[in-house]
């Protein structure tokens, strides 16, 4: 057999075997048959590049953004998903419930007044070694009350029912 020729295996009902047929010449030669013309290569790789910076900031972590905080505390909403920032300025004793232990601190947003209570369930997601004065980033879900509100699913969701949160504090995320 030479080098340019191949063995191609097909199924033959007739004899209910495989059967063996030699076939001269490259594996796919209609692959080898033109030449794709520089251009069109110009123009697939910017189609590539395009399709990567429109892909790109689905890809990337939510920012901060407390005005939205602040909105769903001024019109009474729950069941957000918000991603906000701000500075400890109590940590709680542990709330050991039906859902699991949930470590408890409150956070006063970046360049506002308003607090929220962060409710991080430690039976799923990990502790953040969090004191006052403490700079943290926290996505979860915000629910209103007459206080500021809450966030808590700041942890990753193992049932895959709920967007997965975090919080995080000195570069570490914990989720």
């Amino acid at each position: 057999m030479q080098a340019c020729e191949y063995v191609h295996r097909r199924h033959s009902p007739e004899q209910g075997s495989p059967a063996v047929a030699l076939v001269s010449g490259a594996p796919f030669p209609s692959l080898y048959r033109r030449r794709i013309p520089a251009r069109a290569l110009v123009v697939t790789a910017r189609s590539f590049l395009l399709l990567a910076l429109l892909i790109a900031p689905a890809c990337t972590p939510p920012t901060p953004d407390n005005a939205a905080v602040e909105r769903a505390f001024a019109e009474q909403r729950s069941q957000l998903e918000i991603t906000a920032e701000g500075s400890v300025t109590q940590v709680l004793t542990d709330d050991n419930g039906p859902a699991g232990t949930h470590q408890r601190f409150i956070v006063r947003l970046a360049r506002s007044t308003q607090t929220v209570l962060i409710d991080n369930n430690v039976s799923i997601g990990r502790r953040v070694p969090v004191a006052p004065g403490d700079a943290v980033i926290v996505h979860g879900e915000y629910v209103w009350n007459q206080q500021g509100g809450l966030v808590h699913f700041t942890h990753h969701d193992p049932a895959h029912t709920h967007e997965s949160g975090w919080i995080e504090r000195a570069g570490t995320r914990y989720d």
